[in-house]
């Protein structure tokens, strides 16, 4: 049986094939490991502020469901927006909780602040690649792995190396 594909796959050169690893693959599974320490933590610890743990679990599951479809769908704006806004706002939720007389502990501020700063810094990370990659294929053109003649890869195609 002879499959015929319409697809044309340029090869990727290795430079590029590597931010692509490290921005779907490396960058995701952190993101991902966050969001379950995020959501984990707090229930191993049974320590603390109730609302500090609400607050942690709740960030965490966005920050999970936007990681884990971060590494389905492949790497985007908006889902390294997401979890930068998801990372900035648990910088700045110890403070902004702490002035509205909710309970938050200081070693939950420091965990907070420190999960944050990781979550932000994964997502600068994330859209920096994605920049350098459009900038790449605005001026590169022949390297970089192309799909013409349909809306998307079919099954039947080998994968691109």
């Amino acid at each position: 049986m002879t499959v015929h594909s319409h697809h044309t796959i340029a090869r990727a050169s290795g430079r590029e094939t590597l931010s692509k690893g490290w921005h779907d693959d490396i960058l995701g599974l952190l993101m991902l490991l966050a969001a379950l320490v995020l959501c984990l933590a707090p229930m191993a610890q049974q320590d603390g502020p109730k609302d500090a743990q609400v607050n942690e679990v709740v960030v965490g599951t966005i920050v999970l469901f936007a990681a884990a479809a971060r590494l389905y769908h492949g790497a985007g704006v908006r889902s390294d927006v997401l979890i930068g806004l998801c990372g900035a706002w648990l910088v700045a939720s110890p403070f902004v909780l702490g002035l509205q007389k909710t309970a938050v502990g200081e070693s939950n501020r420091v965990y907070d602040v420190v999960i944050g700063g990781v979550l932000v810094l994964l997502a600068l990370v994330g859209l920096a690649l994605l920049r350098a990659a459009g900038h790449a294929e605005r001026a590169g053109g022949g390297d970089q792995v192309a799909l013409r003649a349909g809306s998307g890869p079919d099954r039947t195609s080998p994968p691109p190396l």
